[in-house]
């Protein structure tokens, strides 16, 4: 559905409500908005990203696309909830008894949490330089254990549970950079876990995690979190938007999308392992470029969403197929398109690499060990530009195949 701005702040100034800004980024370009409403007899005043929402009265453009059926898979904590309330109460304290100091999980801890933590056991295999055990936001981590606990939380009021989700969220706001960036991990790793991670869709994560708790969205929906906890997620959420879109790539003067990690300062798309170079990376952009399509829709959001909307829509290759298992990787098929999964930063030209840190053009130069152990390339952005085409938000330069 296309959210008509003028429409809509017309009929809100006719029907005499309020609106509440409750979630999104603040633009400090509002000049169309203030001529809208004051053609509909409204007041707004002028709005300002920073991080604090501090106007009244301020009328937010809604998002001209809904998102929840791409983002939906980041709410998921089904490996977790069995829907049987006691078994569900059980596995959520021995979760909480696994949970470290500075509020955070581990990843991959689903054989781990079928018993209570012995108190000596590590909680993490990571540590930083000083020896703290490292949470992290990779492989779901900590942003899945919120979501189940919250659940559980509703269900049974335990307030064991209640403070082990304070805890976790005072340890994403603690991990979230001055400049918007949420890393893999914290404390630091001392790696490139420390960089802004898009990697693995977990700065992603985090972000639609504080925009439900900011919304009330289930599980959320009860007095697990108080207003103070709300308006400090909306600051963080503020900040992460914000760098998301200086953190996508420009070439020639034009947003791209984004890669897998980025220097959490200067926002340069930076490498990971060794295979992992800088580059353009298509499986993480089409997280952050729904993420921003479900935002309220400021100037600078809605041109960073299009704008990567309009790379994938350039850069698709129509009528091949991906074999991830080979011999024959990239196969004739008229129902499919694919990216690949790594570009150049500097341009739009695609390449593989391998554990020497080399680019090649060729996926059969690189060793059968990284050909076969990693995806290069794949569909995931068809679903995301079928979306974008049928609410009317993106035009397509043509149609999709089917």
């Amino acid at each position: 559905m296309r959210f008509n701005v003028k429409e809509s702040v017309k009929w809100i100034a006719l029907s005499g409500m309020a609106i509440t800004v409750t979630t999104g980024l603040i633009s400090p370009s509002w000049a169309s908005a203030e001529q809208d409403a004051a053609d509909a007899v409204a007041s707004v005043t002028q709005a300002v990203y920073d991080d604090a929402v501090v106007y009244k009265n301020a009328i937010v453009p809604f998002a001209s696309v809904s998102a929840s059926s791409l983002l939906d898979k980041y709410r998921d904590f089904s490996k977790f909830s069995t829907g049987n309330t006691s078994k569900d109460t059980t596995l959520a304290l021995n979760i909480v008894s696994w949970q470290m100091p500075h509020g955070g999980f581990f990843k991959a801890m689903e054989k781990n949490y079928k018993s209570k933590w012995n108190g000596k056991t590590a909680r993490s295999t990571w540590k930083s330089k000083d020896g703290v055990e490292l949470g992290t936001f990779d492989n779901e981590a900590t942003t899945t254990e919120i979501r189940f606990l919250a659940d559980v939380y509703k269900k049974t009021k335990n307030k064991d549970i209640k403070n082990s989700v304070q805890k976790a969220i005072d340890f994403v706001l603690t991990s979230q950079y001055s400049s918007g960036a949420w890393p893999q991990v914290y404390p630091k790793r001392g790696n490139y876990s420390d960089a802004a991670t898009f990697n693995d869709d977990a700065m992603v994560r985090v972000m639609v995690l504080a925009d439900d708790i900011v919304n009330k969205k289930q599980p959320f929906d009860s007095d697990i979190l108080d207003n103070t906890y709300r308006s400090r997620l909306q600051q963080a959420l503020n900040k992460g938007v914000q760098y998301t879109i200086k953190a996508q790539i420009v070439n020639n003067g034009t947003p791209t999308i984004w890669g897998a990690q980025h220097d959490p300062f200067n926002y340069q798309s930076v490498g990971a392992r060794a295979y992992e170079l800088p580059s353009k990376t298509t499986t993480e952009s089409v997280g952050i470029t729904a993420f921003l399509m479900a935002q309220p829709q400021t100037a600078e959001v809605k041109k960073a969403a299009q704008s990567a909307l309009k790379w994938f829509d350039t850069n698709r290759i129509d009528g091949i197929k991906y074999n991830r298992k080979g011999p024959d990787f990239f196969q004739k098929d008229a129902s499919s398109v694919i990216w690949y999964r790594f570009y150049n930063v500097e341009d739009n030209k695609h390449f593989f690499s391998d554990r020497d840190g080399k680019k090649y053009t060729d996926i059969m130069k690189i060793s059968e060990e990284r050909r076969l152990g990693y995806a290069w390339a794949g569909s995931q952005a068809k679903s995301l530009l079928a979306a974008a085409s049928e609410s009317g938000y993106y035009k397509l330069s043509k149609p999709l195949p089917k």
